[in-house]
């Protein structure tokens, strides 16, 4: 029974999937022409000296983008023969430190990006 697995990694992308959401809403907002709210920090731009870039915003879309795939691969190893599937087995081991990596550094990533944020007008 490999379903165990399947479902830690469906928890992994659900909470990285809401982190990635709330990344690119950030970017969102921050843009130039909407800014409903700015950051403190952030990237500098090369090209335009005023303009900060929402680099953790960025990382945490990313991070999210990188483990909706692995999901798919952690589907993968779901399929086995009757016995333990060494195949299915490796493939696990291979992915599963991956996506708790990513979505570690996701909700680390997430609390300094709010810890920046600054509501225009507020």
């Amino acid at each position: 029974m490999r379903d165990g697995f399947g479902e830690l990694g469906r928890w992994l992308s659900l909470v990285s999937g809401s982190l990635g959401k709330m990344g690119m809403d950030i970017s969102l907002m921050t843009q130039q022409g909407v800014e409903q709210m700015r950051l403190r920090g952030g990237g500098a731009s090369s090209a335009m000296p005023r303009k900060q870039n929402p680099i953790l915003a960025e990382l945490l879309v990313t991070l999210s983008r990188c483990i909706a795939v692995q999901l798919g691969e952690i589907h993968q190893a779901l399929i086995h023969e009757p016995e333990r599937s060494e195949a299915a087995w490796a493939l696990e081991w291979m992915i599963f430190p991956a996506m708790l990596h990513c979505t570690a550094r996701g909700l680390s990533a997430a609390q300094e990006l709010l810890a920046q944020v600054e509501i225009i007008g507020a």
